[in-house]
């Protein structure tokens, strides 16, 4: 069988590359051109060891853990070992999705048996391997987004900073996976505050408007001419353990969710105020729902 050396280089460059790539965008790791490209190189040079006497160990589980070992070191020069096994470990991941993607492809499309040394002898067209690396790239994109939503961030505290014409008020929060509060009228976003971090910050007829048990359509007439009346909702909630109720909510002109050192911008969003305080020790004053947290995908303004 005829071997295409620049074709068996640059599969394996290719993919290496990729690999490397991917691992830098989802660890956060620092890297730098040049160091990513060395890398891929050596582990394209390495492919070229299946073709020798001494392919057994080339082939050898061991020998390519050691390579992987060699790429992370070259292309991120990690400083402690515990930095190390988190990069391998995702680099891995990465290959064991991406060489999935490449094989279940070549399988369905060209219905030919998968052979052990596929890469090595150069039986991989390279339009199946941009079929799997354009598929793994516009599906990853979304899932990893949600992904990082879902898991990464929703231990994590965050800062809430909203904007009322020239105030400002800034609260520490939760994130809380248990908030799909909206209004219901126009849909915007919700952020429960506690009453007696932004009592401070509202006129008193508003402040007074938001404590329990409060009359509301006794007082509302006599905020009409208040400028703060354009900016009054009313949010209906159900919480676990409680009737069905509505709370008096106020729009910001925006409010800065900042998390893990990111920050989004979500015009419009409602403060939602809650005449209890949300934490018996006052850690947090607000409740963030997950999908105002900021992340690399969410460029836009929600």
């Amino acid at each position: 069988m005829a071997v295409y050396v620049d074709l068996l280089f640059l599969v394996n460059f290719t993919l290496n590359a990729w690999a490397l790539w991917v691992t830098a965008l989802l660890t956060g790791a620092l890297r730098r051109r040049a160091s990513l490209v060395l890398a891929s190189v050596c582990g394209a040079i390495y492919a070229f060891g299946a073709l020798t006497p001494w392919a057994p160990l080339f082939l050898h589980p061991l020998s390519k853990l050691a390579l992987a070992l060699v790429m992370i070191y070259v292309a991120f020069r990690p400083r402690v070992i515990g930095k190390t096994l988190h990069l391998l470990a995702w680099f891995l991941l990465v290959c064991f999705a991406t060489a999935g993607v490449i094989l279940g492809l070549y399988n369905l499309l060209l219905d030919k048996e998968v052979q052990r040394n596929m890469l090595a002898w150069g039986d991989l067209p390279l339009w199946v391997m941009g079929l799997a690396l354009t598929i793994l790239y516009g599906s990853g994109s979304r899932f990893l987004g949600a992904l990082e939503n879902r898991l990464v961030h929703v231990a994590n505290s965050a800062q809430v900073r909203a904007r009322f014409g020239e105030m400002e008020i800034e609260l520490e929060a939760l994130v809380d996976s248990g908030n799909h509060l909206v209004e219901p009228l126009t849909g915007r976003s919700v952020v429960v505050v506690a009453l007696s971090a932004v009592s401070q910050l509202l006129p008193s007829e508003i402040a007074a408007l938001s404590q329990a048990g409060t009359n509301w359509e006794a007082q509302l007439d006599q905020l009409a001419a208040n400028e703060w009346a354009q900016r009054l909702h009313f949010v209906p909630f159900h919480a676990v353990g409680s009737d069905q109720g509505v709370l008096l909510g106020v729009r910001a002109d925006y409010v800065d969710v900042v998390c893990n050192g990111r920050t989004r911008r979500v015009k419009g969003a409602i403060l939602a105020i809650s005449p209890v305080d949300l934490s018996k020790s006052n850690d947090y004053q607000a409740l963030v729902p997950l999908r105002l947290l900021p992340t690399k995908a969410a460029a836009r303004v929600a």
